[in-house]
């Protein structure tokens, strides 16, 4: 899984805006898909996990779709229990939202409001567990 997650993170590095909106359209997929894991498991803030999984839905629908890829793999074993455990999906979601805020600060496209939704979805995934 942590392969995966580097090259999200590069791709959401990357000073080509396809290949930073592809790696913002799969960051935002795969933290959609943890949160809606987590959201019934019993360790944490449901509410704060659906807010999330709704917002990293709202992003991505205001994203093109990506060229090429495919889902990455997420398995229930993948996400550590605890506040720690949630921290790589959150910092994955922080990640998307600076690329799409430094895209829209380019004016390259119109990413505002996408950007806002994973700003959100970060927060609100990085509370799920808090104490």
């Amino acid at each position: 899984m942590r392969t995966s997650m580097n090259a999200l993170e590069e791709a959401l590095e990357s000073p080509d805006p396809s290949t930073a909106l592809a790696g913002a359209w799969e960051g935002l997929d795969l933290g959609e898909r943890v949160a809606d894991a987590v959201t019934w498991d019993g360790t944490g803030d449901e509410l704060l996990a659906l807010t999330a999984a709704q917002a990293c839905l709202a992003a991505r629908t205001l994203l093109p779709l990506p060229g090429s890829g495919r889902p990455h793999h997420l398995d229930a074993s993948d996400i550590q229990p605890g506040h720690g455990g949630l921290a790589p999906y959150a910092d994955l979601l922080d990640r998307a939202h600076r690329a799409l805020a430094y895209l829209a600060e380019q004016d390259l496209l119109q990413l505002g409001e996408a950007a806002a939704h994973a700003a959100t979805a970060a927060r609100a995934l990085a509370g799920v567990r808090e104490l």
